[in-house]
């Protein structure tokens, strides 16, 4: 059966419907990380309109009688069928540097089931949500948890001039938030804020800050293999890549991206050495207790350093993680006491050496790169005494 239901295009930051006569249909929109508006600079912009996105949307959308809808609504197991849809809203949630992503809302007479659509103008930005795409259905296929997102489909537009626009239809994380470090202005001291869209943003507790970082590394550490040193990887708390949930007094944290699935190093060791696996294990353990304590300052601020209580929630996840990994299976079931005595080899000094060895291989250029230095010495040390009581 044919099915058309209305398309409405919106702004998550406005109300007002935009149509192909709306002031802002023609202008361009921008590249910078930030909460979706008009306000943000031009002069920073593709020559890509907020028409053009809206209507490469709606394409994908529209497809083949709304093939991308009806295939998420059949792997989702919802008994909706297509022409059960009143309306298809779709609205643009933020800009970033390569990603625009939309929360996409089939509504039917009683109900409202939301998706995600991201999408891509750059040449580097389509080639890296077709990338994401393939490795979030490769991850989804061969892992069983559910701390990802679920892909329905992909597209890429062609417009005026040959413009291109790519995208991929996904699973929306209906009540989940942003979070990053701020400064909270009754101590002055600097802690995790919820981006709160629907009670307000409120700043987190400490045995909350300490369960975030903890969920947090346990998906990376879920996701790790130990034979091949696959790991989730590039992720960075700027970009708004974890997400969480507070239900009650409990929290639920998600992560929505995986741009890439692939190991970040190599070795000269047969990988069924049980030395060249811990070594590898250590390594990116190092790799994600660094990559923890980064974030921007209210999420597009300078770069700022979580303070120590990051280096525990790192390790509990760690090693939640590896218990995660041993009950099912995938790995030994006594992996970690084993890792355990691997660490009672490593000296304080020996670690510290092989996070220097680490932080070289980082790109030098990133601005992440003067912070972590700077708290080089601190953090190896931190993360030693932490290991001791993994």
């Amino acid at each position: 059966m044919y099915v058309n239901p209305k398309l409405i295009f919106s702004l998550s930051s406005q109300t007002q419907p935009i149509e192909p006569n709306s002031s802002i249909w023609n202008l361009p929109i921008p590249v910078k990380r930030e909460v979706t508006g008009i306000s943000a600079d031009q002069n920073a912009s593709l020559s890509v309109t907020y028409g053009d996105y809206f209507e490469a949307a709606g394409s994908f959308i529209k497809k083949n009688n709304y093939e991308v809808i009806s295939t998420a609504l059949s792997y989702m197991k919802k008994d909706i069928r297509p022409e059960q849809i009143n309306e298809i809203r779709i609205s643009l949630e933020k800009h970033g540097s390569f990603y625009h992503p939309s929360k996409v809302e089939a509504v039917t007479d009683n109900a409202s089931i939301p998706f995600v659509l991201n999408a891509a103008v750059s040449k580097i930005g389509i080639e890296c949500i077709h990338k994401e795409f393939i490795t979030l259905k490769k991850l989804n296929s061969d892992f069983l948890y559910s701390f990802i997102p679920v892909v329905y489909g992909e597209y890429v537009f062609i417009g005026r001039n040959n413009l291109q626009i790519g995208m991929f239809l996904g699973e929306w994380f209906e009540g989940y938030s942003e979070f990053h470090i701020s400064k909270d202005p009754s101590d002055g001291k600097e802690k995790i804020l919820m981006w709160d869209n629907l009670s307000g943003n409120f700043f987190v507790t400490e045995d909350k800050t300490i369960e975030i970082y903890m969920q947090a590394s346990m998906i990376m550490t879920c996701f790790y293999n130990v034979n091949t040193f696959e790991q989730i990887f590039p992720w960075h708390h700027a970009a708004g890549d974890f997400v969480v949930k507070q239900s009650g007094d409990a929290l639920d944290v998600k992560l929505i991206t995986a741009r890439q699935y692939a190991a970040l190093y190599e070795t000269d060791t047969q990988n069924s050495n049980p030395d060249s696996i811990f070594e590898g294990l250590l390594i990116f353990l190092i790799v994600i207790s660094i990559r923890m304590r980064l974030d921007r300052l209210d999420g597009t601020g300078n770069i700022v350093w979580a303070d120590n209580i990051a280096v525990e929630g790192t390790t509990r996840g760690f090693r939640e993680g590896i218990i995660i990994k041993s009950k099912s299976g995938v790995i030994p079931y006594n992996f970690i006491d084993e890792f355990r005595i691997y660490l009672q080899s490593i000296s304080e000094n020996e670690l510290f050496e092989l996070l220097k060895t680490i932080i070289s291989s980082f790109n030098q250029s990133a601005p992440d790169i003067p912070v972590i230095y700077r708290n080089m010495a601190k953090h190896s040390s931190e993360l030693f005494h932490a290991l001791k009581i993994l």
